[in-house]
C-alpha cells in the first residue's frame, strides 16, 4: 500500500469526503454507489502496489 501514488490517495480522500456528504444529506443510494467505487479503486490500487515490485 505504501507504493501507491500520492495523487491516487488524494483521490480516495476526496471520494470519501463526498461519501460523507451523501450520508449527511440522506442520499443513501448515491452513498452506496460511492462506497462501491471507493472499494473498487482501493482494491485495484492495492493490487498494483503489490505486483509493482
Amino acid at each position: 500500500m505504501s507504493m501507491m501514488s500520492k495523487g491516487f490517495l488524494w483521490l480516495l480522500l476526496v471520494l470519501n469526503i463526498i461519501l460523507i456528504g451523501f450520508l449527511i444529506s440522506m442520499n443513501n443510494m448515491a452513498a452506496m454507489w460511492m462506497m462501491a467505487i471507493i472499494m473498487l479503486l482501493d482494491s485495484i490500487g492495492s493490487l498494483f502496489a503489490v505486483y509493482r515490485k
